[in-house]
């Protein structure tokens, strides 16, 4: 196994204790999270017990996923100042931002860092410039970096190591783990980046004390829950397991029942031994059933009866079931949403969005979170252009403007809405069309139906205005 302690030693000079141990629970809980959930059983049972893991832990936490990720948010870049010029930058600036997070598949890495965000309880968001290759986003899960604060300012980050497995070779020669490590010194960012072999020893240097010349480390930590103060984060695999240990161990135990119980025993009395043996159980099988010798002089008669199941505990199951499971939705805030519950209800729109409202209410408090790590995110991007001058758009990044991060839940209600307010908005000069068709459409080229829309609208003014001269030509004479 990868000695991470001796590489995180140095560095964190054990602030967070035996961080091998920390990064085995995380582990777990990804193995659970993928359906690793087995028990262990009497080995001296007759029979070998089945094993039904029925994953509710995944399914849950990919639905809250979605819920809040499955539709990309549209990061809306406003001016500052008024006028038509201060419009246009904003504009170009936005499409600068758009640019780079098409580039690196911003929304299929968001959605996944949300799942990653639940189970390990946080993830960072990496930001990596170099003039040649642009800006690339790295999001990683909580088993590969280790964070360090300030012992005053919990949201002050000092230090950040990042601990990256190259390969799975089991000698411990032959692995490499990549160590970065970025760190604030004084007013700058420092970095240092090495590959060690599996003893921790070092192989090659990358980067030694290199100054990146940024002002900030280029990190961003986004936690899952925790109270004030906490470091960590909350996996919700940890908050659930019990739950899903007990659901899949009453599964299993209900279909060895099933086996056990649902089929009829036969009974055999006052038989012969060799009568006995011949008994074959199939259907339309005959049975010469002899009395045993014994038994008969004693006036008795050899007879086969079938005990049939009285299996009477189906209620009580299905409740308990039903139970265990809706107390893993409600742990999740997430709405069982099954056929079966769903008798009985009014979908509506207003019906659905009071199912969904806790649901609802549990993104919001992780958006407390989420956006203001992500607009932290878009100001290092600029920062960062600015510095390293990428794309040479150094003087589109320096543009005065505000972030904005706009969500859009799957229920249709929500969306007419938000659709009808960001409409008022281009009324009331406040949104641009542009910005509302990116939002809201699915156009190829956008410019080019803003462009159509243009045409359309001046060939009716001009029908409009010929019109109206002939109706006024023609009333004068």
């Amino acid at each position: 196994m990868i000695n991470y302690n001796e590489l995180l030693k140095a560095e964190l000079q054990g602030v967070y204790g035996d961080h091998l141990q920390r990064i085995s629970t995380i582990n777990r809980y990804y193995e659970i999270y993928e359906g690793k959930q087995g028990w262990t059983t009497n080995p001296d049972l007759d029979y070998t017990p089945t094993k039904k893991i029925t994953n509710i832990i995944k399914k849950l936490i990919n639905t809250r996923a979605r819920f809040m990720f499955g539709k990309e948010p549209y990061f809306d870049i406003r001016p500052i100042k008024e006028g038509e010029a201060a419009k246009k930058q904003a504009q170009e600036k936005e499409e600068l931002l758009e640019q780079i997070l098409t580039e690196n598949k911003f929304h299929s890495k968001l959605l996944k860092a949300k799942k990653d965000c639940s189970i390990g309880g946080k993830i960072a968001i990496k930001l990596w410039g170099h003039k040649d290759h642009g800006l690339k986003i790295i999001f990683s899960p909580a088993q590969e970096f280790f964070p360090q604060y300030n012992l005053d300012d919990v949201d002050q980050l000092e230090k950040v190591v990042f601990l990256y497995a190259l390969n799975n070779e089991e000698d411990a020669e032959n692995q490499r783990i990549k160590k970065q490590v970025w760190e604030m010194q004084g007013n700058k960012c420092i970095l240092n980046e090495t590959t060690h072999n599996g003893r921790g020893q070092k192989v090659s240097v990358e980067y030694k004390d290199y100054n990146t010349d940024l002002g900030f480390i280029p990190v961003i930590i986004i936690q899952n829950g925790g109270l004030t103060g906490e470091t960590e984060g909350v996996s919700d695999v940890a908050e659930i397991w019990d739950n899903q240990d007990a659901y899949n161990r009453l599964t299993s135990d209900d279909i060895d029942a099933l086996k056990f119980q649902m089929f009829g025993q036969d009974i055999v009395t006052d038989a012969s031994e060799g009568s006995l043996k011949n008994i074959k159980v199939a259907p339309g099988a005959m049975v010469d059933l002899q009395t045993d010798m014994t038994q008969k002089s004693e006036g008795r008669q050899a007879k086969i009866d079938r005990l049939e199941s009285g299996f009477s505990y189906k209620d009580k199951f299905e409740d308990t079931v039903d139970r265990i499971k809706n107390d893993m939705y409600d742990t999740l805030e997430v709405p069982n949403v099954s056929l079966e519950q769903l008798k009985g209800l009014m979908q509506s729109g207003k019906s659905m969005k009071a199912l969904y409202w806790g649901l609802i209410s549990a993104c919001e408090e992780d958006a407390t979170e989420w956006e203001p790590a992500l607009k932290q995110m878009v100001e290092y991007i600029f920062e960062m252009i600015d510095v390293y001058n990428l794309y040479g758009f150094r003087n589109i990044a320096r543009y005065e403007t505000t972030t904005n991060i706009e969500r859009t839940y799957p229920i249709n209600e929500d969306t007419d809405a938000q659709k009808e307010i960001d409409m008022q908005e281009i009324i009331t000069d406040v949104r641009s069309r542009k910005a509302y068709m990116k939002k809201w459409g699915e156009y190829e080229d956008l410019d080019a139906e803003l462009e159509q829309i243009q045409t359309e609208k001046s060939l009716l003014q001009d029908s409009y205005t010929v019109d109206l001269n002939n109706n006024l030509e023609g009333g004068e004479e």
